[in-house]
């Protein structure tokens, strides 16, 4: 009798465990399934970075000497690596180059990403010839941090890796636990950053420009993207979407692919993007997110930046650390905001032993060479800029030596 109990007793354990496993899993699986039927997947928000990971041991495997420029998205738009090999080679100094800016990350993210990245290099006895690393100052802000706290545990997770997740686990159980149901069990996306996406759109709205619109510039805009964008479909039939595009190192597409009818659709384009109205609701768009004016940095943001200096210190011959041309007409900081960047600066260069080349008041970048306040333009400013890069790193005395 006691055996026959206990026989059932483990049957309906076994049965009632059976239902809880079957019925997380479905919990999971509505989560997962409401996620991607919202948006808000770790392809959606990650897709550039992840595409650019995963391309990671396709690069070490270039016979050719190597360079990445790794930055934000101010990159992405102003840096062109095809170019910059055409020009590099044309000086004696073959190279392959890779874009690896971002946009959406601070330098907490970057981290976590440029450890990826040594990993990678070490493991397979690869060098970078130069790494060219981006100090976007309003990126490393306290309200930069503060908008993205939601999110970086979802960062980890999705970037991190089991053997980092172990010591959190250590210090923090709860912590590390929810970094492991993240990865494996949510696809990437915690509650909270999921709540942050959903309730973004709840927020309070912020301040709006009172410039008004230029409305023959707006329509003009809609009508010349709809041109562009059938040129593109012509001038590259083959194009399959991609967020990085490994046939073109990360960049986009360049100049002397384009028609010159094209080029000059894209000049119009992109100054009907320069409006008053567009450019100043941009400005405070920046203010209210990253804080571009007064600059309060976090400290925390600045020693991880600190951390992604040495982790490229330690895969490449030579490293130059860099900020980029900022639109001088429409961001203007405040002496205390400068002050405080010049601290800044002093300390990365005290920390990682180099001088931090700064090229935000470039003489060759005007402010019609750029989109945005923030961002260049990839057929003015940008290709302007990639060309300051290629002077700087091989200038005419490097290139007779070579002769």
């Amino acid at each position: 009798m006691n055996l026959s109990t206990s026989s059932s007793e483990r049957a309906l354990f076994a049965r009632i465990v059976l239902v809880i496993l079957l019925g997380m899993g479905a919990a999971l699986g509505l989560v997962r399934l409401f996620h991607t039927g919202t948006g808000i997947t770790a392809d959606a928000f990650l897709g550039r970075v992840l595409q650019a990971k995963a391309a990671l041991p396709r690069i070490t495997a270039e016979p050719q000497e190597l360079v990445m420029f790794f930055g934000s998205s101010r990159v992405e738009a102003g840096f062109s690596p095809r170019q910059f090999d055409r020009e590099m080679a044309a000086r004696g100094l073959p190279v392959k180059s890779f874009n690896f800016g971002f946009g959406g990350l601070n330098p907490l993210f970057q981290d976590t990403l440029s450890r990826r990245i040594r990993e990678q290099f070490e493991r397979d006895e690869r060098r970078l010839k130069i790494a060219l690393i981006e100090f976007n100052p309003f990126q490393a802000t306290v309200t930069r941090r503060n908008r993205a706290r939601e999110a970086e545990e979802t960062m980890q997770a999705i970037l991190g890796t089991p053997q980092e997740f172990f010591p959190v686990l250590i210090r923090d159980p709860e912590r590390g636990v929810r970094l492991f149901n993240i990865r494996y069990l949510r696809g990437g996306i915690s509650a909270e950053a999921f709540t942050s996406f959903v309730a973004a759109g709840l927020a309070p709205p912020r301040p709006r420009t009172g410039i008004p619109e230029d409305e023959a510039a707006k329509a003009r805009r809609r009508e010349l993207n709809r041109i562009l964008d059938q040129r593109f479909q012509e001038d590259y039939p083959d194009y399959r979407a991609k967020q990085w595009h490994y046939g073109w190192q990360g960049g986009g597409t360049i100049a002397e692919e384009r028609s010159a009818e094209t080029l000059a659709l894209f000049d119009e384009f992109y100054a009907t993007l320069r409006t008053e109205h567009k450019l100043d609701d941009d400005r405070l768009h920046r203010i209210n997110t990253a804080d571009i004016i007064e600059l309060n940095f976090d400290p925390e943001l600045v020693e991880a930046f600190i951390r992604i200096v040495k982790n490229f210190q330690a895969i490449s011959d030579r490293v130059e650390v860099l900020m980029l041309p900022k639109n001088s007409r429409w961001i203007q900081n405040t002496p205390e905001a400068t002050e405080r960047l010049a601290a800044a600066v002093a300390r990365i260069e005290e920390e990682t032993g180099l001088r931090l080349r700064n090229d935000r008041e470039l003489p060759a970048i005007t402010p019609e060479m750029f989109v945005d306040t923030t961002h260049l333009a990839r057929y003015t400013g940008g290709v302007a800029y990639t060309r300051h890069l290629v002077e700087e790193l091989a200038p005419p005395e490097m290139e007779a030596a070579i002769d």
